[in-house]
């Protein structure tokens, strides 16, 4: 027998990377199936950024540790600029995508952490990874999934006298809910209590149905960490380039985490790291208003989705950003308990054997198995398709209908499902 580390064994492949290989799988085994289960923005890269990466593959050569200064600084220009943050090029990290370097932070920290619920699904394992000390704190489908003063002031009394790191996601992967700035201030006095470590990941923070990009709660509070990326807002996913800004306040975890990666990934691909440059780069207004019209798209699918599941009696904040919502189905749990449905599980097993709607179980997302909740990613579509068309006509729900009939599909499909219990 091999031995393996115990803390590797009992992982499990992440739930929205399975789910997209299950539905792959049915598809090409030509069984339809609306695939609601993996967030992966459907637009193409901006052209822009495409171009310089094509220009730049003579580029072969390791670049430094931390990142290409050019991007860190461009980043750093962007966060003052932007969101009046002030951070320097050498508080900014480069990493082969954002998931990466929470990794390698969450293994040089020692303490406990917090993890609100509903909570993106790769949190917890990989601070199971390093036997990290996790607690949830399960927030309510009444305050839309975000997490109250009284919640974390409850979590963190529990855990005074020790260090406590907080990972907060807004706009929230897999709720589609964004903190407001007065909810961020309301936190920042207990934060400041507790001297707690914040880590927020911000990948979708310009994918924000209300304003350019979401208020940061490192506005509100100095010891905050910020993650983003090339993946979500830029739809480039497959280029595997994120960052970290760590403020001065907590630069001690600097060279450790520089040491870190010296030993594992060593630095970003070259080519990508100078195509990125574009992304966070003000003067190049092209790409912006590129994601800014995806953001609108996602802003009027989001919406319907939100409509529809509200006529349907099913539970679920609206839509405010990123592009998922996280739906409760309990009040159909007496009739779905009929049909043998107990657990968020097995509600996305009967709707994917029975409707061809895949969807990813609440409890991947750390909720309780009893509750019946499931998040939905409405991404299922060609984004290009519609970009095409809007060269000639304006953004409308008509021209989504028209464009993606398998989105209102899918929906009438679960709406006669549930008019039949």
């Amino acid at each position: 027998m091999i031995k393996i580390n115990k803390d590797i064994s009992g992982l499990k492949e992440s739930a929205t990377l399975a789910i997209n290989l299950k539905v792959k799988a049915l598809r090409d085994a030509s069984k339809p199936v609306h695939h609601w289960g993996f967030g992966q923005s459907p637009f193409p890269v901006p052209v822009e950024i495409q171009d310089e990466l094509k220009a730049r593959t003579a580029h072969k050569e390791y670049l430094p540790t931390m990142g290409l200064e050019i991007l860190r600084k461009v980043i750093s220009k962007y966060y003052t600029k932007v969101l009046g943050l002030s951070f320097s090029f050498d508080q900014v990290f480069i990493s082969p995508g954002s998931k990466e370097l929470m990794f390698q932070l969450f293994y040089i920290l020692e303490g406990e952490f917090l993890i609100p619920t509903p909570s993106w699904v790769s949190y917890l394992p990989q601070l199971k990874i390093k036997n990290a000390s996790t607690h949830f704190i399960h927030t309510q489908e009444s305050n839309q999934y975000k997490v109250t003063p009284s919640e974390l002031e409850a979590a963190c009394d529990k855990l005074k006298g020790r260090q406590i790191t907080l990972i907060l996601n807004s706009p929230s992967n897999p709720t589609g809910q964004i903190y407001t700035e007065k909810e961020l201030k309301a936190l920042a006095p207990i934060l400041e209590k507790y001297s707690v470590i914040v880590v927020s990941d911000e990948i979708y923070s310009q994918v924000d149905f209300n304003q350019k990009v979401s208020t940061s709660v490192a506005s509100f509070y100095l010891k905050t960490i910020i993650t983003g990326g090339l993946s979500k807002s830029y739809s480039a996913g497959g280029y595997r380039l994120g960052f970290m800004l760590i403020p001065k306040e907590l630069e001690e975890l600097i060279p450790p985490l520089k040491s870190f990666i010296s030993e594992t990934f060593s630095a970003v691909s070259a080519p990508i790291q100078y195509a990125a440059v574009k992304a966070w780069d003000t003067k190049c207004s092209d790409v912006f208003t590129s994601i800014e019209t995806y953001t609108q798209v996602h802003k009027i699918i989001g919406g319907y989705y939100s409509l529809r599941f509200a006529e349907m009696n099913i539970l679920t904040p609206k839509a405010c950003g990123s592009f998922y919502l996280f739906i409760n189905f309990d009040y159909y749990k007496e009739k779905l308990n009929s049909l043998g449905i107990m657990t968020s599980t097995q509600l996305s097993h009967y709707l994917l054997d029975q409707l061809g709607i895949a969807v990813l179980p609440g409890v991947d997302f750390y909720r309780e198995q009893g509750e019946l909740s499931v998040r939905v990613a409405y991404v299922d579509y060609d984004g290009s398709k519609i970009v095409d068309k809007l060269k000639n006509e304006k953004l409308s729900l008509d021209l989504v209908h028209l464009s993606y009939p398998q989105i209102k599909e899918g929906l009438d499909m679960l709406e006669d499902f549930l008019t039949t219990l």
